[in-house]
């Protein structure tokens, strides 16, 4: 009894995903581990064109949290329900490229998953793949990825947006 009232503390209950909070707490850490590694990491937003107050749109968001924590394979990616319509990916010791082919597995699969689902279930991604740096401003980094996500929902169906972010 007592492990179930635990793990509700860090899963969100909806989609079974991290809880933000948790999210938040472990990426924190992470940032600062791949500060002294020297190593880079990546930050993405996923927005899931759904309205979570809908019903049917409930049951898709679990489904779609569900195929993008799927599409995670390594035991150090770390997916959360963020905001209250969105979900977020930490993914350490990973460039660009490897990004980028987390980001199109992500697609895929949720198109494969997803394909035969009541009426079509459309989504957003910006990716913001970094080397941490004692100058950069977390809050910053979550707002450029916001902003790439929203730049891919221009894009069209299931589009995304990658950048590298570099300090000069």
């Amino acid at each position: 009894m007592i492990f179930n009232h635990l793990d509700t503390s860090f899963r969100d209950r909806l989609s079974g995903l991290y809880s933000e909070e948790y999210f938040v707490q472990v990426f924190h850490r992470e940032w600062h581990r791949m500060l002294r590694e020297k190593d880079a990491l990546s930050v993405l937003i996923i927005h899931p064109h759904l309205n979570t107050n809908r019903e049917d749109d409930k049951l898709a968001f679990k489904l779609v949290s569900e195929s993008i924590k799927r599409s995670t394979k390594r035991s150090t990616d770390l997916v959360c329900r963020f905001h209250s319509n969105e979900i977020a990916i930490g993914l350490f010791n990973l460039d660009e490229s490897g990004t980028e082919a987390v980001v199109k597995r992500i697609i895929s699969d949720i198109n494969e998953s997803l394909g035969n689902f009541t009426y079509p279930i459309d989504l957003s991604i910006g990716a913001l793949n970094l080397f941490p740096s004692p100058t950069i401003d977390l809050e910053e980094v979550f707002l450029k990825t916001e902003k790439l996500a929203d730049a891919a929902e221009l894009e069209g169906k299931n589009a995304y947006k990658l950048e590298y972010l570099s300090l000069h």
